[in-house]
């Protein structure tokens, strides 16, 4: 079992003098589940490394830490945070937009990971494999109402079919995010551009208590604008496009097959429209919905090729990633 160490415990004199380690840096709640065992792939990864020869610790997250880590060059670092750094001997690893599968990216995570930079070709994804892919999450996430928070049971709020729905999310943009529009600015713009189709806006559970009065303002159903916290799979199946900043729903979007616009930057943008300009929207929402959207070749593509699954089998494929660094732990088949 890992155990978490104090914040003063990495030092740049135990950087120097210990022999081989991998060190996780993490915050509470992903220190305390990676120590318990709840991360099946990471475990398997600090028992490859353990068992040959190296050790194995978790660190709280702190960016003098990870910078300290980052001008010493030694060791594995993986830190557990969304803050983009490179560097030779650092990997960042969080969970995904769908729970099972994991980033483990040289770059950053989410939106500023390497995948943003990748082309995606639906040629080159094997067209029945995806169907299968794409069929068992769907069938994994759609009927049993899984999603990142809390939904309420499917069915217990109506949802007009044929609507737009919109996905709220703080309004504040993150820290090493990139917001094109803001969720009030989006909100207002989808308010203006929805012709005759119904408006749902479901709010975010993390949202402020002032911003969730704010949305509450915009309910109109007289106007066909309706604020409601059905779940995000009725509000997917009954809806013609979905509308969101950055929000993961709009991968979740991909498993109920729906065109999506988006208003900030993220690694999924390629199977997305992008809006900058909150007057196009209307223009946005009729070029995602007049395409055929490659929506099983593209979650298979970002999850199989991009992502890791959290499970021992996807171990060697991230051996294969530090392996690309330069870096080797123990026996490995690509090094002689």
């Amino acid at each position: 079992m890992l155990e978490i160490r104090p914040e003063d415990w990495l030092t740049r004199r135990r950087l120097e003098d210990s022999g081989p380690m991998l060190v996780f840096h993490a915050r509470d709640k992903l220190a305390t589940g990676l120590a318990r065992g709840s991360f099946r792939l990471l475990g398997a990864l600090a028992d490859h490394a353990v068992a040959a020869g190296w050790a194995a610790e978790i660190v709280p997250y702190a960016r003098e830490t990870v910078d300290l880590a980052v001008a010493q060059g030694g060791h594995l670092h993986v830190v557990l945070e969304d803050r983009p750094v490179y560097a030779p001997n650092v990997f960042h690893a969080v969970p995904g937009y769908l729970r099972g599968w994991w980033y483990f990216d040289e770059l950053a995570t989410r939106n500023n990971s390497s995948n943003r930079l990748r082309q995606f070709d639906p040629r080159l994804v094997a067209g029945k494999f995806a169907e299968g892919f794409h069929a068992r999450l769907a069938e994994q996430f759609i009927p049993e109402n899984f999603s990142k928070f809390e939904q309420l049971p499917r069915g217990q709020l109506s949802v007009p079919p044929g609507c737009l729905a919109l996905f709220a999310q703080d309004f504040k943009t993150p820290r090493w995010h990139s917001h094109y529009l803001s969720v009030p600015e989006l909100i207002q713009a989808a308010i203006l551009a929805r012709g005759d189709r119904p408006l749902c806006i479901k709010p975010h559970p993390n949202n402020a208590p002032e911003e969730l009065e704010w949305i509450a303002r915009q309910n109109a159903p007289e106007r066909g604008v309706h604020v409601t916290d059905a779940s995000i799979h009725d509000l997917l199946a009954a809806c013609d496009c979905a509308l969101t900043v950055t929000s993961a729903v709009g991968f979740e979007a991909f498993l109920h097959r729906k065109p999506v616009v988006l208003a900030g930057q993220t690694d999924f943008a390629q199977n997305a429209i992008t809006l900058t300009d909150r007057r196009r929207l209307p223009e946005a929402m009729a070029a995602a919905m007049a395409r055929d959207w490659p929506h099983e070749k593209f979650v298979t593509w970002f999850l199989r090729q991009n992502c890791v699954e959290d499970h021992p089998r996807a171990l060697p494929a991230v051996l294969a990633c530090i392996r690309a660094k330069g870096i080797r732990i123990g026996a490995d088949e690509g090094f002689y």
